[in-house]
């Protein structure tokens, strides 16, 4: 269980780090913007509305589990995107 709450620790930090700069905020929410269902509520609960992956999981009918799951989809998603935006900076 601590692994997982490392990994998702470090995984926010990533993602927070994006949202801090202006520009890469913009970029993750076009993004989000683009994502399919589920992976685009879920993240936004989890990161703007900070629900617990067990009240997702309630709100979708589904397990903590699934949530969690979805969650780190979609985290991998974004990170995958702005990794590349960034190659194209470069």
């Amino acid at each position: 269980m601590d692994c997982d709450l490392s990994e998702e620790s470090e995984i926010g930090v990533h993602i927070v780090k994006h949202l801090m700069n202006e520009e890469d905020a913009f970029a993750v929410h076009q993004f989000l913007h683009s994502m399919k269902e589920p992976y685009k509520e879920v993240f936004s609960l989890r990161t703007f509305g900070e629900l617990s992956f067990d009240k997702i999981g309630r709100l979708f009918g589904k397990s903590a589990g699934w949530a969690r799951v979805t969650f780190y989809r979609a985290n991998k998603q974004i990170l995958e995107y702005m990794e590349a935006m960034n190659h194209e900076r470069d």
